[in-house]
């Protein structure tokens, strides 16, 4: 009998992980997958911990189970996305933002594929090394502007498909850091080759570093100077893609606009349509297409396409630049505000109010704040803390 919609991905894993790793080769799954399936299937059970509360008049006492906040788990990457949203609705500037996506040829996908956090890098450094020499071009007036960016890994069929969103404010600080000077005009030209130019001296960089023992004999070929040669051949004479979109205005709709792409898994979790067991079915839009395309999978082929896009451990996906990046935000954060007329202050107790953003969440959807008794009508206070003994090599 076929399961509809609910807690689909959760049911999948706890019924089907353990038979699919036994199945594969030693070392294929990476650490960061076990990890992050394993807290998946954890999250709010006493398996994750506890905080418990008691009522200081009658007793009662209630346990609050610990979440796994794992990007991988549908539960807490819609909890961390709309926490996210809010955060950042209040410290994004209220200004037009330009949406642009920098994706890579498919010639260089299975490099990002297996190398990963090295090759990641270097695209980032590549989309930024961009930017840097558009906002610092001799023919074009100097500024500042604030951006962020994320790293997608996956297409809306959830195939392996590289490309980078970014959000930048049309516009910066000037050199002085006393004026805001609103641009809205990038180069679209200019970005494609300069994008393309710089991403390939630092695949050729990271290219010299590798040595063929450090892969297993099937990758090896690709780490050849040959094969690498061909590659290069292949992409030099592409229009590589970067897509430049429309001005968006409005810090809270440019914000969520993008939030889409930030903490959740590569499949949301209302497109699984049904599981039996056997097979999973999901649907997705693909692009250009108005209606919505459904596909059928055996369940371990949804596995495995699902979980080759969880990050490995301290990667950084989302990333910021300009007068957002984190060791400069604290100084220039109040001067734009200032320069745009804006209340700095009122965002920053707006961030400050999101400590009860639990609480909030769970009074919105129940209508009873977790935090009080029910039956007293008095907070609850905490009483002990229970952490997870539960430990488990990765490696």
């Amino acid at each position: 009998m076929l399961v509809y919609r609910g807690k689909l991905l959760k049911q999948i894993f706890s019924e089907k992980w353990e038979p699919f790793c036994a199945i594969q080769p030693p070392g294929k799954i990476r650490p960061s997958i076990h990890k992050n399936v394993d807290k998946m299937l954890r999250c709010g059970t006493e398996a994750m911990g506890y905080h418990m509360f008691k009522c200081p008049r009658c007793g009662v006492e209630r346990k609050i189970y610990h979440t796994c906040k794992s990007r991988f788990c549908s539960k807490c990457g819609v909890k961390q996305t709309d926490l996210w949203i809010k955060q950042y609705s209040a410290l994004f500037a209220d200004c037009e933002y330009k949406h642009i996506v920098f994706a890579l040829p498919e010639e260089f996908r299975n490099y990002l594929r297996v190398g990963r956090t090295p090759y990641f890098n270097a695209f980032y450094t590549a989309v930024n090394l961009t930017l840097n020499d558009w906002y610092t071009h001799p023919d074009h007036r100097e500024y500042l502007p604030g951006g962020m960016e994320v790293l997608h890994t996956f297409g809306r069929d959830c195939k392996y498909h590289t490309h980078i969103h970014m959000l930048i404010t049309c516009g910066g600080l000037d050199k002085t850091q006393t004026k805001w000077i609103p641009v809205s005009f990038i180069p679209h030209a200019y970005l494609k080759n300069r994008f393309k130019l710089h991403f390939l001296e630092n695949i050729r960089r990271l290219w010299g570093k590798e040595t063929l023992e450090k892969w297993p004999k099937g990758l090896q070929p690709m780490f050849t100077p040959a094969y690498q040669q061909r590659v290069l051949n292949a992409v030099k004479n592409e229009t590589w893609y970067v897509h430049i979109g429309k001005s968006l205005k409005g810090n809270e709709f440019v914000v969520r606009y993008i939030g889409r792409y930030t903490k959740r898994p590569a499949i949301a979790e209302s497109k699984i349509l049904a599981y039996n067991g056997e097979t999973v079915t999901f649907t997705f839009k693909e692009h250009g297409v108005t209606e919505m395309t459904t596909l059928t999978l055996p369940v371990f082929e949804f596995i495995e396409r699902v979980i080759k896009h969880i990050p490995d451990t301290n990667f950084r996906v989302i990333r910021y630049f300009g007068f957002y990046a984190n060791r400069v935000r604290g100084k220039l954060l109040p001067l734009v505000f200032s320069l745009l007329k804006q209340n700095y202050e009122a965002a920053k107790k707006k961030l400050a109010n999101l400590l009860f953003w639990y609480r909030e969440r769970i009074e919105k959807f129940t209508g009873l704040d977790p935090l009080i008794c029910t039956v007293c009508l008095v907070p609850l206070q905490l009483n002990s803390i229970v952490y997870t003994t539960y430990t488990k090599d990765y490696g």
